[in-house]
């Protein structure tokens, strides 16, 4: 068995989609990290392919295979079933930990962790990707340019279908329905319940309201009271979801999940390949408003879903290692909302109004 390092890596679901593509920009900034996740048949492909060590386990016993590394990606969702007993088993090693997850009940199990990881030495970061690092560094720099904003919306358009990981996880949570911010605590909202038209920088799109992790973190990062967030969708897919709102409980049952999810993979494959990815950029909005009717708004356009978040997961694990700070952090809190305007790729405007 490969020994562990202190500051060695460790890429967890390094298998996925998506994990490979942040086991492949670590390797472009100069690591070798330790490939890991739940089936060695998957795992060992990968690692001669990379010439990469491995460890196979389950969530359930990462205290056994993690301690001695520094870092910890978490790239295997759904994240709300993995984050938790990750996050406890990086706590009780000392070792940072990072996903890539946009669930807000995980950025809330890291928030109420905040004191265990000052004590323990350790950063906790979930979200280090598309989800919801644009967002939450464009809440934070419209803030500064309103310090006084009450209200704050974002939006966020793919540019591309959504991957099955991305899909499933909002077929899981149709029974839930959407989530806004308002007064300052979290309120359940139906399916759809606003619809607007978005002014990306490229185009106006439509767009639904969403329980996006912003609705959640923005609110760390910034203080302003009220928020909601929407992602683009095509006017009839937005309109549906209001239409559905009423069917909520019967679409949560677990046969009709079922369904609704093998429906879903006969449209959808892991993700898209790199010719679209080069091709295929994601844009973001956000807006903010004072009591008084001030108002300041922003836009950025960046690389695809998932090129983004190999880029900006790997990019933050890196500043951190000479962070001599610890505990919960949303992304702008850790790297400070100007991490994109200062990356190669990235558009990022600020308007006062």
């Amino acid at each position: 068995m490969t020994s562990i390092h202190r500051k060695d890596w460790i890429i967890y679901g390094a298998y996925g989609y998506t994990g490979e593509l942040v086991v492949r920009e670590a390797i472009a900034q100069g690591r070798h990290p330790i490939l890991a996740g739940r089936t060695e048949a998957k795992l060992k492909p990968l690692a001669d392919k990379y010439d990469l060590p491995m460890r196979a386990f389950s969530i359930n016993e990462a205290v056994e295979h993690i301690g001695g590394a520094g870092t910890l990606i978490n790239c295997a969702g759904p994240f709300e079933i993995t984050a938790e007993p990750m996050m406890d088993a990086c706590l009780k090693h000392g070792i940072h930990y990072f996903d890539i997850t946009g669930e807000i009940v995980v950025f809330q199990a890291a928030h109420y962790r905040n004191e265990q990881a000052i004590k323990a030495g350790v950063i906790l970061c979930p979200g280090v990707g598309f989800d919801i690092v644009p967002t939450d560094c464009l809440a934070a720099l419209l803030k500064r340019a309103l310090p006084d904003a009450t209200h704050l919306e974002l939006a966020f358009d793919f540019g591309t279908l959504p991957s099955m990981g991305t899909t499933r996880t909002a077929i899981q949570g149709i029974g839930d329905g959407c989530l806004i911010r308002e007064n300052s605590k979290l309120r359940s909202v139906g399916l759809g319940y606003r619809i607007r038209k978005i002014p990306f920088s490229s185009s106006d799109l439509w767009g639904v309201s969403l329980p996006w992790g912003d609705v959640f973190t923005s609110h760390i990062s910034t203080g302003i009271p009220n928020a909601i967030v929407y992602g683009a969708l095509p006017r009839a897919i937005c309109w549906s979801m209001k239409l559905v709102n009423p069917l909520r409980g019967f679409l949560a049952r677990p046969r009709i999940q079922k369904s609704l999810i093998s429906f879903a993979k006969k449209f959808l494959n892991d993700g898209p390949d790199e010719k679209t990815r080069s091709n295929t950029p994601t844009g973001f909005w956000g807006c903010v408003t004072t009591e008084d009717g001030r108002e300041c708004s922003g836009t950025i356009t960046a690389p695809s879903v998932y090129s983004m978040t190999a880029e900006t997961a790997v990019a933050i694990a890196l500043q951190a290692e000479s962070c001599e700070r610890s505990g919960y952090f949303t992304a702008s809190m850790l790297v400070g909302a100007d991490f994109l305007s200062n990356r190669k790729g990235y558009q990022v405007e600020i308007k006062h109004e």
